[in-house]
């Protein structure tokens, strides 16, 4: 089997790496990277640290029931520590609050993820590129974050970006507007 766009030879490439059943979790076991969701395409090469992928001997879910049950009370002693009820908890969590990652981190001493990886790899897991490859992800979701920003409207008066879009008409009985844009921290209004 190949691959459609490419010729890539898949099959050879997966027997080569002892992945034989694509419902198995398949990660890098340097830096934990997944190779495989619930969803989407399989990776079969880690892109961060350039090596092959590994398959477990979990499927996803059990990987994932695997990795939970390793945080077991941790969630009570969070409440506890946090002074929280479950409710607020779990609004935290769903919000990726980062006190919540913080105190599992403290908990735990260290983030739980890369401790688990480690528990399952103990010969081959490197958490320094474990860390790194967070880093990197960190650091890739700020710079889209500046660029996105950077493509905000902004005022010529104030520079604020806190922009509100609206539009004058010039002609109603034919139906002409012109869009127009207004500084809500300024006032300034100005044609786009």
């Amino acid at each position: 089997m190949e691959c459609l766009f490419c010729g890539f030879p898949l099959q050879k490439y997966l027997q080569d790496n002892s992945i034989d059943d694509l419902d198995k979790k398949i990660l890098c076991t340097r830096c934990g990277t997944s190779g495989n969701g619930l969803m989407g395409p399989v990776t079969v090469k880690c892109e961060y640290c350039n090596i092959a992928m590994v398959q477990t001997r979990y499927g996803i879910r059990e990987f994932a029931v695997k990795y939970n049950e390793s945080l077991e009370g941790v969630q009570e002693k969070i409440m506890e520590s946090m002074g929280i009820n479950e409710r607020e908890y779990k609004n935290m969590t769903l919000q990726r609050d980062p006190r919540i990652l913080a105190e599992v981190e403290r908990i735990k001493g260290g983030n739980p993820y890369a401790l688990f990886l480690k528990e399952q790899f103990p010969d081959d897991f490197d958490m320094a590129a474990f860390e790194g490859r967070e880093l990197q992800a960190k650091q890739e979701a700020e710079q889209k974050q500046k660029e996105a920003e950077a493509r905000l409207p902004r005022c010529p008066r104030c520079g604020s970006t806190d922009i509100r879009k609206w539009y004058a008409p010039i002609n109603v009985n034919n139906g002409v507007y012109v869009k127009r844009l207004s500084c809500n921290k300024c006032g300034k209004t100005w044609m786009s």
